[in-house]
């Protein structure tokens, strides 16, 4: 028989005799064979069931018996073969001869009770066999069927981790339509403010003053305004009614302007000289030879230079104009600012540097980069504030620590600047522009045009009488802005 499980479209089911193939004779365990007979052979006798079936024997013609009876059934101990009866004798066909058996053998043969229960325990055995197997083939071929809601098993994963979450697009869609509107909303309110002009200074700010000589650098101090221009010329402001009270040529050229209680210092690049101007005669007192100068400030009783050509800052002894003291700083120094608690510090053109100086030891202590072409320094509250002209930004850098707080973009080529108050002013010179910047946030909140032209515009800057001063190159004038309060 087969023990093979049948395919019922791809379901293996377990084994059902009903559908098996036909069996083949079974041999009996102990047979008589008769003696053969010329008649034809009566219809078999029924087949018991036995636990596992035996090959048949091998099949020959049997004889005619004279009256045919079925043979009894065969017992589970012994099989007795009935008493032959003897036919006719006639030439009988070619036997196959049965095995030969003992004389001594019994009549009979038994089988024995053990081995038909043995038997019985194999085919037992064969069955369950058989049926686990089916078992674990269905457990391994039987599809699964899963829908939507069955959580998809993951290798390893504990049925916690095998649960999927209930993800709702719809509200997730939602958001995120949200989110686009809201960004678009605040590109919208970007771009209104990007096409918002930052507004000017009112006209009535400003008083335009001016003057016979071209005007570069300005200087307020002791109650009156100096003002130098590139090729020497020289101007003086009387502040109570803005008239121009003394002009003359002081010098070939002019770089920058310091006024003091007692007098008017202009660094004369030209020439390689300090000049000092009396600003009550309003004509030059002395003058001294000083290699390449620009920067200039003064540090209690004595003057502190910047020398671009030479690369090194000096003290200077304003009554010989002997130096006193000097430090190399790598490079071509351009604004002198002189600070209370925090030393000198001085702008390094070349290198995007500012140095700071000890003003005891006259030695450098520190070194921060700031931006491309520093020219302008001013000092207010424990920050030095610079202009950098070829990068076009202002940086705030803290004088304790060296650290850049900021760096602002303020325009085309900005020179000087100036602190009042809570804002820092910067003279952009390439743009033409007065720009007033929040010293906190950084935010320009007004940007004031004053002028430009192929020779200039405004340069420099300064600070007194309640107002500010801004000398604009090429316009032979000085622009008085006082702000509007609030």
């Amino acid at each position: 028989m087969s023990g093979t499980p049948q395919d019922n479209d791809g379901v293996l089911k377990p084994f059902d005799p009903v559908e098996a193939e036909p069996l083949p004779s079974v041999k009996p365990s102990a047979v008589v064979v008769p003696a053969p007979v010329p008649a034809a052979p009566p219809p078999p006798a029924p087949i018991p069931e036995a636990a596992e079936p035996v090959p048949a024997a091998p099949w020959m013609p049997p004889a005619e018996p004279a009256v045919p009876s079925a043979a009894p059934p065969i017992a589970a101990e012994a099989v007795i073969a009935p008493e032959p009866v003897l036919p006719p004798v006639v030439d009988p066909p070619p036997v196959i001869e049965p095995p030969q058996i003992s004389d001594s053998a019994p009549e009979s043969i038994t089988l024995s009770r053990t081995t038909f229960f043995a038997g019985v325990v194999v085919a037992l055995v064969a069955i369950v066999g058989l049926g686990l197997l089916w078992l674990s083939s269905g457990d391994d071929a039987d599809p699964v069927e899963t829908s939507a809601d069955t959580p998809t098993p993951t290798l390893g994963a504990t049925d916690v981790d095998q649960a999927t979450p209930t993800v709702d697009t719809g509200a997730i869609s939602a958001l995120e339509g949200e989110v686009a509107d809201l960004n678009a909303e605040v590109a919208g309110l970007q771009a209104d403010l990007a096409v918002q002009p930052i507004p000017a200074l009112p006209g009535s700010a400003l008083q335009r003053i001016v003057v016979a000589a071209d005007a570069k650098f300005v200087s307020v101090g002791n109650d009156g305004v100096a003002v130098v221009g590139p090729f020497g010329g020289y101007a003086a402001i009387d502040p109570a009614s803005n008239t121009v009270t003394a002009t003359g040529q002081v010098s070939t050229g002019g770089t920058r302007v310091m006024r003091t209680s007692s007098a008017v210092w202009i660094t004369n690049y030209t020439d390689g000289q300090i000049v000092r101007v009396d600003p009550v005669a309003n004509q030059v007192v002395s003058s001294f030879p000083f290699e390449g100068p620009d920067g200039i400030a003064k540090d209690g009783s004595t003057l502190v230079v910047a020398s671009f050509d030479g690369a090194f800052v000096a003290r200077i002894d304003p009554g010989s104009g002997a130096i006193m003291e000097r430090v190399d700083v790598l490079g071509s120094p351009t604004a002198i600012e002189v600070t209370e608690g925090h030393g000198i510090w001085a702008a390094i053109f070349e290198t995007g540097e500012v140095v700071q100086i000890d003003s005891t030891t006259f030695t450098i202590t520190q070194r921060v980069i700031v931006g491309a072409g520093p020219v302008g320094l001013a000092a207010h509250e424990g920050s030095l504030w610079i202009t950098n002209h070829e990068e076009g930004t202002v940086a705030e850098v803290d004088m304790a620590t060296g650290e850049v707080l900021k760096s602002i973009g303020v325009g085309l080529g900005p020179t000087e600047l100036a602190i009042v108050g809570d804002d820092v002013w910067v003279t952009v010179t390439d743009a033409g522009e007065l720009v007033q910047v929040e010293r906190a946030t950084g935010d320009i909140i007004t940007r004031t045009p004053l002028g430009s032209n192929a020779r200039g515009g405004p340069t420099g800057i300064s600070v007194g009488n309640g107002s500010i001063w801004v000398a604009v190159q090429g316009e032979r004038s000085v622009v008085r802005i006082t702000p509007p309060e609030g």
